[in-house]
């Protein structure tokens, strides 16, 4: 990809060749192949499967009746299962390559979640479950993985609601650094005093920069660009951005011009326009993540969390920005502490890496514009259908829009630490009536806009509650029905299927929050 951008091979940042551990976040277990042989023996149900793989013979069905449950599911696929340096491994075959996934021992478990998850930016269910499905396997892993980003506090308190407008117009790449889009991306000020980011998106490759500066003058605009992006990853054939002078300066339209880059621009307070600004939201997620001591220094946070984006797949071109960008894989701390087979790779001649790297290259690019409009299709479809507003019932769990809040909250909370609980709704209008499920704290009348279904969580809730009172229109008295305070949400998470086969994900969406 280097030669292919005309670049230096010492031009890439050194900064994107590894992902570094995130500040804070505590030390990686560093585990040799001796350890992981002594764990999986120790393991009941793994050291059973190394037992019947070492006979080579399945066992009957009688046979695998008697075994516990967790090592049944795993005879399912044992002629997946191998030995190698008697470590247990499930071979699988991607893409026409052959991959190994470590079977992981279940104290392990939790802790491969948390790193690829908690300390990755906490990524969506795909690109966890991607995460996770590259190096490790277990039984029941996507309904894991599934829980363990649906009940992730950080993750709750962050979800926004998804808005819904006029149709959707799509803009369609069909190559790396055909369309690059910027935009500036303001944030409350941290200790240092940075509140700028200047934001650099590949559109057909997803693949994005995230430089802060201390002002938005022309004059750093051409700066970044020039020392961040151009010399390192070449030129675009476009340049977007929104009309902010910054942008479209003279300044700006030179350097485009000295450098055969055609400058393009959004129509008026159409954010829409700019595909930047869905990358925002999501740095602006992940950063909002953050433990709120971490938040005084986000400007930390933000290299190594961009890197973490840029290495997990995206939902529109099913592959890895970094991967579209590179044409490899990128390692991760959690590939060096767990010794995932970094010394078995084919040693090639430099005509022969480019070869293959330009076929690599080829084929994924076909795919990803082939994901990318499939995907635009859906979306738009989706995009375009009426809004239909989803009704509470009485007893359903919620969480209260953090309306509160003034100034610049771009990485606060939106939604509130309490969980209220629904007790009816005010007529037919789109209004509940909401109360606190473990405080006594006053009953509150909402909009429908400004709650947030949670039904996964699960609160005691405060028995012998005194019903409200709501003033009618006409100067009566309104009585809400009692709820029984022991019934189960109708969002509740007990209502997502489990799955005894970790490639059953097509329909898991429909079962997850909001956003």
């Amino acid at each position: 990809m280097v030669e292919c951008l005309a670049m230096d091979a010492d031009a890439v940042p050194t900064e994107y060749a590894y992902m570094g551990i995130l500040p804070g976040t505590p030390p990686l277990p560093n585990m040799s192949q001796y350890d992981w042989v002594f764990e999986q023996q120790h393991d009941p149900a793994i050291s059973r499967i190394i037992d019947i793989v070492k006979v080579g013979k399945r066992l009957s069905f009688s046979l695998r009746q008697r075994e516990d449950r967790e090592v049944q599911l795993m005879l399912r696929l044992q002629g997946q299962f191998v030995l190698r340096n008697r470590i247990l491994y499930r071979k699988r075959i991607v893409n026409g390559e052959v991959t190994y996934q470590l079977v992981l021992p279940k104290s392990y478990r939790e802790l491969a979640l948390q790193e690829l998850h908690d300390s990755v930016g906490h990524m969506g269910i795909d690109c966890t479950l991607e995460l996770v499905r590259n190096r490790f396997y277990w039984p029941h892993m996507m309904t894991d993985v599934c829980n363990k980003v649906r009940t992730c506090e950080r993750c709750i308190r962050q979800k926004a609601r998804a808005e819904r407008s006029a149709p959707l117009v799509n803009i369609s790449t069909s190559r790396p650094l055909e369309l690059v889009c910027m935009d500036y991306l303001s944030l409350e000020p941290d200790r240092k005093g940075s509140k700028n980011i200047l934001v650099i998106t590949d559109h057909f490759t997803k693949y994005a920069i995230a430089v802060t500066t201390p002002d938005q003058k022309a004059e750093t605009v051409a700066k970044v660009l020039w020392n961040n992006f151009f010399v390192h990853y070449g030129f675009p054939e476009r340049l977007h951005s929104d009309q902010g002078r910054d942008f479209e300066s003279t300044l700006i339209k030179e350097l485009c011009s000295l450098l055969g880059i055609k400058k393009t621009r959004t129509t008026p307070y159409h954010p829409r326009g700019n595909p930047v600004e869905r990358f925002n939201r999501t740095l602006i997620s992940i950063l909002g993540t953050l433990q709120e001591e971490d938040k005084m220094r986000w400007k930390d946070f933000v290299q190594p969390l961009v890197h973490a984006y840029n290495c997990t797949k995206h939902d529109t071109t099913s592959f890895p920005p970094y991967q579209l960008m590179f044409g490899r894989q990128p390692n991760l701390p959690i590939d060096i502490a767990f010794g995932l087979n970094f010394g078995e790779r084919k040693k090639q001649s430099h005509l022969q890496y480019v070869r293959n790297l330009k076929e690599s290259l080829s084929e994924s690019c076909k795919i990803a514009a082939e994901h990318s409009s499939r995907s635009a299709f859906q979306n738009k479809c989706y995009f375009d259908k009426k809004v239909r507003e989803s009704k509470l019932e009485a007893g359903d769990r919620v969480l209260v829009r953090n309306v509160g809040v003034r100034g610049k909250h771009k990485l606060a909370n939106k939604w509130s630490q309490t969980i209220y609980r629904v007790v009816k709704q005010v007529k037919d209008l789109p209004v509940y009536v909401v109360v606190p499920c473990t405080t006594d704290g006053p009953e509150r009348v909402l909009h429908r806009d400004l709650l947030l279904p949670c039904g996964f969580l699960s609160p005691s809730v405060p028995a012998n509650r005194k019903p409200v009172e709501i003033k009618s229109a006409d100067g009566g008295v309104i009585f809400p029905e009692e709820t029984d305070s022991g019934s189960v949400s109708r969002h509740s998470h007990k209502d997502i299927p489990l799955s005894d086969s970790e490639d059953d994900i097509e329909h898991y969406h429909s079962y997850c929050m909001p956003g």
